[in-house]
């Protein structure tokens, strides 16, 4: 087992400021990535939390596996898993010393830690604020208390302090999803500077939404997400090439002027927009879409390029479907090439 990554989440919120606290009430903790061929218990942690060359915390935990205890939160995906931890000091250490043992023997991993913030507001498709939650999922997905999260205020106002670093996913709603509204996401999120990033939360979502570069002869991006809707499901076949497949359908009906992306903040162009569908590995397909819009060659292409997406069917249909989701990313070079 090595250990490649390690945090300290701070949450600082009020009990007071908590909106939904039977939804979700985050936690502070310490937060460790590693990977492995085969990931054997006992797991022990010596951790040690260090600002301005003082240690603020310095703790020690054995992990036995994926017991109760309160105080660890074990997810474990493939050849990777995250230990969340719990501590409690009120501080933002610059260097985190985590020496572990597995099976007798002993390694060490240091990281310097900076800290960056995001805030914005969430409001909904009517341009109302929408109380929520925010969250962070650095890695995969946990549905623990030991998650990177904020409540907004009154006003659907947060902001969200986090370690620097790249995260999984994006997050936010309230207590109303699957009655009256499905969740905002954003993906592959870079934490590397002060940012504001405002949510919208609809109907709908734009799950998984990802970015690919056409690096031929065409200067364009390609924008795949999977759409869907908590008021729709239907189970019906359908031919795609010459197979037949079933489907399960929870996605709205989406028009190429129920589109609109942004670009770091600019309105770009909608090229084309084509369904397509999505297999899982047990034989579900769901469906999903493409759209393609231009590769503009501005002079922030060298910097972090943030992608906003919203579909809006309005009153079309039966029933509006609208949500927002976005995504990060960096290109490779000048050429815009990622």
């Amino acid at each position: 087992m090595k250990v490649k990554d390690a945090w300290y989440f701070n949450y600082t919120q009020k009990e007071s400021e908590i909106l939904q606290p039977d939804m979700v009430v985050p936690k502070s903790h310490v937060g460790i990535y590693c990977e492995f061929e085969e990931l054997a218990f006992p797991v022990s942690f010596h951790i040690l939390g260090i600002c301005k060359g003082e240690a603020v915390f310095d703790k020690d935990i054995t992990v036995f596996g994926n017991g109760d205890n309160v105080d660890v939160s074990l997810q474990k995906s493939g050849y990777g898993a995250v230990f969340k931890i719990r501590e409690d000091k009120d501080c933002e250490p610059d260097m985190l010393r985590v020496i572990y043992e597995v099976g007798g023997k002993e390694e060490t991993f240091e990281t310097e830690c900076k800290y960056y913030t995001f805030s914005g507001q969430v409001s909904d498709f009517d341009e109302k604020p929408f109380p929520a939650v925010v969250m962070l999922y650095r890695y995969g997905f946990d549905s623990s208390p030991f998650i990177m999260g904020t409540w907004t205020d009154l006003n659907g106002r947060y902001s969200l302090r986090v370690p620097a670093g790249s995260y999984n996913a994006m997050y936010s709603d309230d207590n109303t999803y699957g009655i009256s509204s499905l969740e905002c996401w954003g993906w592959n999120i870079i934490a590397d500077r002060d940012e504001v990033i405002d949510l919208r939360i609809g109907s709908g979502e734009v799950y998984s939404l990802n970015v690919s570069v056409n690096n031929g002869g065409i200067q364009t991006l390609f924008l795949t997400f999977r759409p869907m809707v908590y008021f729709k499901k239907e189970e019906y076949d359908t031919v795609v090439g010459e197979e037949n497949i079933h489907i399960t359908d929870i996605a709205p009906e989406i028009a190429k002027e129920d589109v609109t992306v942004y670009v770091n903040g600019r309105k770009t162009e909608v090229l084309s927009l084509q369904k397509i569908y999505e297999a899982s590995l047990d034989g579900l397909y769901l469906p999903m879409y493409m759209v393609q819009i231009p590769r503009e060659l501005y002079a922030d292409c060298l910097d972090k390029q943030t992608i906003v997406l919203e579909y809006d069917t309005k009153d079309r249909g039966n029933g509006r479907a609208c949500s927002r989701g976005f995504t990060q990313f960096f290109y490779k070079d000048g050429f815009c090439t990622r």
